[in-house]
């Protein structure tokens, strides 16, 4: 497995095989966020889309997609996972977190902070990631 960014440049051409992956995840927040607004994001350099891929009798075949970006807080800098997509998390996880560890650690990044499924931690907990908080939310409109 391999863990790449999507330069800018080639966002416009790969977009047609990443989105529909994407918006799985991003459909779970539609009243906040569109797979739109992540690509006028990354092509605004505020996201970052990435994809986990595999090399199957000369075919890459896409694993997974992930977002990041930089979140500047008063008093600490973070690269924000945002959105995570894809299938067989335990085999690709090994490749991608050394990756995201090094891309913080180059941006003066305090922490990685992600947003997902309670379900992840079981994957997580072994590369020393911890549960900060639940977030709860009452609709308004």
């Amino acid at each position: 497995m391999k863990f790449i960014p999507i330069p800018k440049e080639h966002l416009e051409s790969m977009w047609q095989h990443v989105e529909p992956m994407l918006r799985s995840a991003v459909t779970l927040t539609p009243d906040r966020i569109t797979t739109q607004d992540v690509y006028d994001g990354a092509m605004q350099n505020h996201y970052l889309v990435w994809i986990v891929f595999e090399e199957v009798d000369g075919q890459s075949i896409i694993q997974a997609v992930i977002t990041t970006r930089m979140v500047e807080y008063p008093k600490s800098k973070a690269l924000a996972i945002d959105f995570v997509s894809g299938t067989r998390m335990k085999e690709w996880l090994p490749v991608v977190m050394p990756i995201l560890e090094e891309l913080g650690k180059k941006n003066d990044c305090d922490h990685i902070e992600g947003y997902g499924r309670r379900a992840w931690f079981r994957y997580l907990d072994k590369y020393e990631w911890k549960p900060r908080h639940i977030q709860y939310e009452k609709r308004l409109k």
